[in-house]
């Protein structure tokens, strides 16, 4: 019997097949799809096995009879990754710094390494300022008498670092010109106690920050620019400068256009009344773990950041690098414990470590780094002199995923040239990997943006690999990667690798198991390959190193550490 919910036959090529047909039409396309991607998967693993099996100066595998890349299995990280998920459900769908979803991580990877590896655990502890929202804040503008109430999320969010507020009284709202990135756009007009109104671009949330203090602006609303399909909402991860004086929000991009035409109307009168309750966040932590074999003089440092955004799990971003950051630790541990017959011992030290607030900006590695090259800090804490190499990984997973190696093609500015070398050698040590295992990869640029950025700019050579975050896949690189994973494994062109990025639907099915065992492979390697170099510091550089202590007073990333956020 049809049911109203029932769809009528389809036309194709002018007859009508039933619903029925049409399903298992698809169905059996499904099926063949899937089976295609199983059998390059397969095919891939044979190649895998095969390289394996050699024993040559030129072979990835020159551990002798254990490779550390063959310890990595999908089924480990996803039994990893589905224990962060559970985190953040219990934590209202969050694992964002200050919420119990990134405490619940923190405490999950502890006592992992706690109860199966004989790692040396370290944790660090820093306050971020202004950055958890208590209660629901408030957002009212009174036009001509009218007042009208605006949707928390929806129409406005509060930018971090932003100090709370409660205005007693509507306040005026002065449109900036242009996009306020020029001390001009503020003199034009008069700001001064009164509420600032800027469109977003060009210059960083920071700087227009900063700029609306200078001018003695009671308040900076900041209204997204509409340029894009992700351009539209009021988002909460935008941030002010870390030590923000006054209250701060971030609209979207239809009310901050209601707001502009409002304003630019001689006939309206318009005030903004704010009120919100902000609160830092104490104690927020990194961990760092260190092999108890190998060099403490000469330490390689594999990171990836523990903490997602307030909108989302945060799965693939970035619960799919702590875990792969995990697995590799806890392998690597099992490792080091068998025979040196079995598996030659590392001659550097490895520490792995969990950055956390990288999503506030970068705020855990810019804290350890910092500590690092202070004259007091230790060989057992860390000390930059003893760092050598820095592997980074972040978003391992993504759904549409290509491979992408960190280069030094475009390089944060500062970077000291004696980290570039080094750079350039870790780019092609992951090329050389994903060649031989027959996989396609993509450069992708270690410019800013992720936990590398304050290595770097101490003069520390970095590299990893990613999987893509909101960029969109181009056709020639779908047809790249179709071209070694078989048609139909390439991908899909026009759309984001990951369309879930920084939203509630980056859950544990927005993950590509394929991409994010290969990716973690290939870290493992890179490590094993590393760690086993007695002369590491010459091969990353040839031309030796700055000492690392007078870099830090040098370096203007350290005085403006947010010059690599959003624009």
């Amino acid at each position: 019997m049809k049911t109203n919910n029932e769809k009528p036959g389809l036309a194709i090529n002018g007859n009508s097949i039933s619903s029925k047909v049409f399903y298992t039409l698809v169905g059996l396309l499904i099926l063949f799809s899937i089976a295609t991607i199983v059998l390059a998967a397969v095919t891939l693993g044979v190649a895998v096995n095969r390289l394996n099996e050699k024993n040559t100066t030129n072979s990835l595998d020159n551990s002798g009879p254990l490779s550390y890349a063959d310890q990595i299995k999908i089924e480990d990280l996803l039994h990893h990754l589905e224990q962060l998920q559970v985190i953040a459900d219990q934590s209202q769908g969050t694992r964002a710094i200050g919420t119990r979803g990134f405490n619940g991580t923190l405490e999950y990877i502890t006592q992992q390494l706690e109860q199966y590896t004989d790692f040396i655990i370290r944790h660090e502890y820093f306050p971020v300022p202004n950055c958890v929202v208590q209660g629901t804040p408030q957002l009212q503008s009174q036009v001509n008498g009218l007042i009208s109430d605006h949707v928390y999320l929806t129409d406005f969010a509060h930018m971090i670092f932003s100090p709370g507020t409660n205005f007693d009284s509507f306040v005026p709202l002065v449109v900036i010109p242009n996009l306020g990135c020029q001390e001009s756009d503020w003199t034009s007009v008069s700001v001064a106690n009164s509420i600032a109104l800027v469109k977003r671009g060009v210059c960083t949330f920071p700087e227009k920050s900063e700029l609306a203090e200078k001018y003695r602006a009671r308040a900076l609303l900041m209204y997204n620019d509409g340029t894009a399909s992700d351009r539209f909402g009021a988002f909460r991860n935008v941030r002010g400068h870390m030590n923000m004086t006054i209250p701060g929000y971030f609209l979207s991009y239809n009310l901050g256009m209601k707001f502009v035409d409002l304003a630019s109307n001689s006939s309206t009168n318009i005030g903004i009344k704010m009120k919100i309750d902000v609160e830092g966040a104490e104690a927020i932590g990194n961990i760092c773990a260190d092999t108890p074999t190998g060099s403490t003089t000469k330490t390689i440092i594999v990171g990836s950041h523990s903490d997602g955004v307030l909108d989302g799990s945060g799965i693939n971003d970035n619960g799919s690098g702590s875990v792969g950051n995990l697995v590799l630790a806890l392998n690597l541990a099992r490792l080091l414990k068998t025979s040196s017959e079995s598996y030659a011992q590392f001659s550097n030290r490895v520490r792995f470590c969990w950055w956390g607030a990288e999503e506030l900006g970068l705020l855990g590695s810019i804290y350890h780094v910092q500590q690092a090259a202070l004259p007091s800090a230790t060989i057992e804490s860390g000390r930059v002199q003893d760092y050598l190499l820095y592997f980074n990984y972040d978003m391992l997973a993504s759904p549409n995923s290509n491979f992408g190696i960190l280069d030094s093609l475009a390089v944060p500015p500062g970077t000291p040239t004696e980290a570039l070398p080094g750079t350039d050698r870790i780019t092609g040590l992951f090329q050389q990997w994903f060649n031989d295992q027959k996989l396609p990869w993509t450069r992708s640029g270690i410019g800013g943006g992720s936990d590398f950025v304050p290595f770097l700019t101490q003069g520390i050579a970095s590299g990893g690999v990613n999987t893509g975050a909101g960029g969109i896949k181009s056709a020639d690189e779908r047809d790249q990667y179709a071209a070694l994973l078989g048609m139909g494994n390439g991908g899909l062109a026009n759309i984001p690798y990951d369309s879930c990025y920084h939203q509630q639907c980056d859950r544990i099915k927005n993950v590509n198991p394929f991409a994010y065992e290969k990716a973690v492979k290939a870290a493992a390697y890179a490590i094993e390959y590393t760690a086993r170099l007695d002369d590491l510091e010459k091969w990353l550089y040839p031309n030796g190193r700055t000492k690392s202590n007078e870099l830090l007073n040098k370096n203007q990333f350290y005085n403006n550490p947010y010059d690599f956020d959003l624009f």
